[in-house]
């Protein structure tokens, strides 16, 4: 704020120099704070008037602006305007498996109804954070939450795992096999997911490799280095 007297006034409204520039009596061109924080330390030792600094900065502006094409301008008033990116959707998902994998009779009733029942859950908990999730429910039972924030990450809703845990018990029967605790989906690996009927797959595994690098190559245009069956049945 200093060097700065509209914001200087704002700060420090009952200071002399305040009261002169609200009423237009302060000289802009001599502002120069005599009181100055106790903590402020100048950035340079050279002495320059508020008029000196504000020219100053706006000459080099033009001169920058003069000098760059209108591809350079655009290119650095975008990154001015820069929001964060957002994260992937693994970065803003976590899930709870059963504990013997099965699917659920009402799996389409769980992922429409559980964002609502995990929003109230997190706001009982005195959450802080956006409310918003998409829930899906696999063919193992496994119920998953992404949250709607782009910029949210899963690890910021890991103090509420157990406590959206139970509710995930008690709103859904599950008789002996319950929901194990949530947690976050991996992300510090290199892991792709890719749907492929099991009974469209050869048998042997040099074939099964062909299949596969087509399949993900075509579908994320991706290519794999090797693929195998993880069992001989």
């Amino acid at each position: 704020m200093f060097g700065n007297p509209e914001l200087y006034a704002k700060a420090f409204p009952h200071f002399l120099e305040a009261e002169q520039f609200g009423t237009n009596q302060y000289d802009l061109s001599a502002f120069t704070p005599a009181r100055l924080h106790p903590y402020y330390t100048p950035r340079t030792t050279t002495t320059s008037t508020y008029a000196q600094a504000a020219g100053s900065g706006q000459e080099k502006r033009k001169k920058k602006i003069k000098g760059a094409s209108a591809t350079e301008v655009a290119r650095d008033r975008d990154k001015e305007s820069k929001t964060p990116s957002s994260l992937p959707q693994a970065s803003r998902r976590f899930f709870a498996s059963r504990s013997n994998p099965s699917p659920h009779p009402f799996a389409q009733g769980i992922a429409t109804s559980f964002p609502d029942i995990a929003a109230a859950s997190l706001t009982e908990s005195n959450c802080l954070f956006q409310k918003g999730f998409i829930a899906k429910v696999n063919n193992r039972g496994a119920v998953s939450l992404t949250g709607t924030n782009p910029n949210t990450p899963a690890e910021s809703y890991a103090p509420y795992f157990d406590a959206l845990t139970r509710r995930l018990n008690q709103s859904f029967p599950v008789g002996d096999s319950p929901w194990l605790t949530f947690t976050q989906a991996p992300t510090a690996i290199q892991l792709a997911s890719h749907s492929i009927p099991t009974h469209i797959l050869p048998d042997d595994d040099e074939q099964l490799f062909t299949f596969i690098k087509n399949s993900i190559h075509n579908a994320k245009a991706v290519t794999i280095g090797s693929a195998r069956y993880l069992n001989n049945d």
